[in-house]
């Protein structure tokens, strides 16, 4: 019996937990390496829901992992090929930006970080990140049966543990 309390303890605190936005980020959903840059792109909420305000925080490395100063770029997204945002360019400051949107229907995104390379190419260089935005509905799917198992699970100890009890 105790062993099921401490189970369900643990699940609540796990439940409990958020993401730490660090250096570097903590919830990375995509990494790419272009050339002597990398760069990370992670959201918050994860997974980011269709009429909530989102921020998606960016990080630009070396492939040391220093993170850069100063580094202009440019983002912008788009959805089924068209783009609906631009903003910048932007000056990232110690290689960290956090860019708030509200993503108005669900669906594949797709950002687009133009980075313009001054200390090695001069070139622009596209970093490309496809961001996932949920509906409102679509933790149905995923919170139901998930409830529904851990409901089967918990019930399932407690049985056994009272089969072991009678036993005793």
């Amino acid at each position: 019996m105790k062993a099921v309390l401490l189970l369900l303890v643990f699940a609540v605190a796990a439940s409990a937990l958020q993401p730490v936005f660090a250096d570097p980020l903590g919830n990375v959903q995509s990494r790419q390496r272009i050339g002597n840059y990398d760069f990370e792109v992670a959201t918050e909420p994860a997974p980011m829901v269709a009429g909530a305000p989102a921020k998606v925080m960016l990080r630009i490395a070396g492939v040391n992992g220093d993170d850069l100063i100063d580094v202009p770029v440019t983002i912008r997204v788009a959805k089924d090929g068209q783009e609906l945002s631009r903003l910048g360019p932007v000056i990232v400051p110690f290689g960290h930006y956090v860019y708030e949107r509200t993503f108005k229907e669900p669906g594949r995104y797709v950002l687009y970080a133009d980075l313009t390379d001054y200390a090695y190419s001069g070139e622009t260089l596209t970093f490309t990140f496809v961001l996932n935005v949920a509906g409102p509905n679509d933790y149905l799917y995923v919170l139901v049966p998930g409830v529904g198992a851990a409901g089967a699970a918990a019930a399932g100890a407690i049985a056994i543990a009272k089969r072991k009890k009678a036993r005793a």
